[in-house]
């Protein structure tokens, strides 16, 4: 035979892997990742990625609070301060127009000096685009109608222009008519000035008075104006610096743009009119913010520019306008967001670094677990002879491995011990049911008849907690008339309490057999019961003897709760006479007797306090009222059906809480001339009421 050909790489020689090898290296692949170094580098990693990335997004949002907040305070300082020296220029020409008025009120001038002060209120304030003084028609000149000399800065230095020609007509412009008017100075909204400055403009002006002789102004001689080029106010605030690409931009009393970087806004649009053309909101909030407000700072998102920006504004107190200075957002947080960038990757280096310790404390870890972890699965097939003793280790691990060789050392002699202890515990517990089977065997199951035909209707049941227990019932025929029957109840639970019982069973049985009634029985039990009594252990009885013939019923009982009578006339009769202590504890105690009638249809009912002192999961007990209560409204029917009825009742209130205590219950019904079942006692468990 030919051996198989193996296909190898032409330039290195390696073999091929095979589809084992292959498969091998996916399994390691995949025990590596659910290894436990696997697990501590990944945990370790989210764990401070996690924290990390908190950590700097938190600084990040505080950074950029505590910056807009200052930088806010200090846009609000910038923009006032910029308002501010603009007012100054505009004041300035403000004072100066009035100045003239003023003096034009006080003094007359001819032409030629009316021409040189206008001039030369043009060279000096270099915020004045225009100066003109417009007299009332024929004031000035009786011959002359207008008379509206200008001066204005144009394309060759000053120029003259007089307003007064047919083709201007100054006396219907706003800038005339108004002030005339209201005989208050006014300014205008930018307007363009055709076949005066030709530019866009606003003006300032001021009207002068006829001065009454007795003091006070008259009538309007005329308006002084002065004119500011929008132009210039919009090269004057592009000289401002707003960080990289911020702007100014300056608002009428209106939100009419007087002056923007962009030259088609002024004069054409407002805050008001770009908010509905532009449907931004936003831009009517600024407007009105502007117009009412002295100063501000808002976040103003796109609406101003193409990118997010807060905008700072202050108003202009001489004309009432307001300046607003632009400040974009990407840059204001320049510095934080680079510090940060810097700062993330940083944390990125050190989680890297991390991941390297991580790696060799895991394995530093996982070797000797991987170790532990083959011992645990020798242990799991039976093989206890491991040894993890070469794992010196001090720390954690270390002891973890002493731990487990101590511990299968252990486990061998805890096997060898449990394999004997379960022996002794089997033998035990057969011992025990052999124990409970002989105690089921000496309680009464069947009644003897009576020789003159009589029926009698008795059940009695006996649960113990624990396989034996110390509670008991017992009946049987004294003579030909009478019937004796009794409910016991030990003081203890298990085996002590059910040899205790087998005593006191046999002599109480010896002794009703013979005839005596229940005061003699129970005195002559107790002193028997007290002799030698080392381990004071008690016995609580209830005891009867009925005569078949009379219906007299003479019972007593020893530290027992009474009995209960079901009757058809009288109600529920409780049998609590003949109240006595318990028996066992002193030799020299009598037990006194009590009778009653019972009656043809009457129905007993006798019980242990396993009864009344069952309780629920929620520490409830049964109690004696519920009883009473239950044994009320019982329907009369058979000895059996009454106890099944109680039964029945007990379970229900109990649940699933386990039973701690023995419950044992007898029911006696007498009906001479009727049938009834065979007359039964019973020892079995509880699941008779399930």
């Amino acid at each position: 035979m030919r051996a198989p050909r193996v296909a190898r790489f032409p330039a290195f020689g390696f073999k091929s892997p095979s589809a084992s090898e292959s498969l091998s290296r996916l399994r390691m692949k995949i025990a590596a990742v659910h290894s436990l170094a696997f697990k501590i580098t990944l945990l370790a990693l989210v764990g401070t990625g996690t924290v990390l990335c908190s950590v700097i997004a938190y600084s990040y949002f505080v950074s950029k609070q505590l910056v807009t907040r200052d930088a806010g305070r200090t846009a609000k300082i910038h923009a006032r301060s910029i308002a501010s020296n603009l007012d100054q220029e505009i004041r300035a020409v403000v004072e100066v127009t009035e100045c003239f008025a003023s003096a034009l009120e006080e003094v007359r001038i001819d032409r030629q000096a009316l021409m040189a002060l206008i001039r030369r209120q043009v060279e000096l304030q270099e915020g004045i685009f225009g100066c003109a003084v417009a007299f009332e028609p024929y004031t000035f000149d009786p011959n002359v109608k207008d008379f509206a000399p200008y001066y204005f800065r144009g394309g060759k230095g000053l120029e003259f222009v007089q307003l007064g020609a047919d083709s201007y007509n100054y006396p219907e412009r706003d800038w005339y008519r108004e002030p005339v008017d209201r005989r208050t100075p006014i300014w205008t909204k930018p307007y363009f000035d055709k076949g005066g400055g030709n530019v866009i403009m606003t003006t300032y002006s001021q009207p002068f008075f006829h001065l009454r002789p007795e003091g006070g102004r008259g009538s309007v001689r005329g308006v002084v104006t002065a004119d500011v080029s929008v132009g210039w106010l919009t090269r004057r605030l592009a000289s401002v610096k707003v960080l990289q690409t911020g702007f100014c931009f300056l608002v009428s009393g209106d939100g009419t743009f007087v002056a923007h970087p962009d030259q088609q806004f002024i004069m054409n649009e407002s805050l008001f009119t770009l908010a509905d053309k532009l449907a931004r909101p936003i831009l009517g909030s600024i407007g009105e913010a502007m117009l009412k407000q002295q100063t501000g700072f808002i976040d103003a998102g796109e609406s101003l520019s193409r990118e997010p920006s807060f905008l700072a504004f202050a108003r202009l107190p001489t004309n009432g306008w307001s300046l607003g200075v632009v400040y974009p957002k990407q840059e204001l947080f320049a510095d934080i967001v680079g510090l940060h960038r810097t700062n993330l990757l940083m944390g990125i280096a050190g989680l890297l670094l991390l991941l390297g310790v991580s790696l060799l404390l895991a394995r530093a870890v996982a070797n000797p677990l991987r170790r532990m972890v083959k011992a645990t699965s020798q242990v799991a097939h039976g093989d206890l002879n491991v040894d993890l003793s070469s794992i010196r280790s001090r720390d954690e691990v270390g002891l973890l491995a002493e731990a487990f060789t101590g511990m299968t050392r252990d486990l061998k002699k805890y096997i060898h011990d449990l394999t004997e202890t379960t022996a002794a515990k089997e033998r035990i517990e057969s011992e025990l049911a052999v124990a409970a089977r002989i105690q089921r065997s000496m309680l009464p199951s069947e009644l003897p008849a009576f020789g003159d035909g009589r029926n009698l209707d008795l059940f009695a049941v006996m649960y113990p907690a624990k396989e034996v227990g110390g509670d008991f019932y017992d009946f049987g025929r004294v003579d030909e008339e009478r019937l004796y029957f009794a409910v016991g109840d030990v003081s203890g639970k298990g085996v002590p309490a059910a040899l205790f019982m087998a005593t006191s069973l046999s002599l109480l049985r010896t002794a009703a057999l013979e005839g005596l009634p229940p005061d003699q029985l129970l005195t002559r039990l107790n002193r028997e019961l007290s002799r030698e009594n080392e381990a004071c252990m008690f016995v609580t009885i209830f005891c009867g003897v009925l005569n078949m013939k009379t219906g007299d019923l003479i019972y007593a009982r020893g530290g027992h709760e009474p009995a209960f009578i079901l009757t058809e006339d009288r109600g529920l009769v409780e049998l609590n006479e003949a109240a006595a202590p318990l028996l066992g504890l002193a030799p020299d105690l009598v037990y006194p007797g009590a009778h009653i009638e019972f009656r043809p249809g009457d129905i007993l009912f006798a019980y242990t306090d396993g009864v009344t002192e069952a309780t629920n999961a929620g520490g409830e007990i049964f109690s004696s009222g519920k009883l009473r209560e239950k044994l009320t409204h019982a329907r009369k029917g058979t000895a059996r059906d009454l106890i099944e009825h109680v039964g029945n009742e007990v379970t229900a209130f109990a649940q699933e809480a386990t039973q701690a205590d023995d419950i044992t219950m007898l029911s006696l019904v007498f009906k001479p001339g009727n049938s009834y079942p065979a007359p039964t006692g019973s020892a079995e468990g509880r699941q008779d009421y399930a």
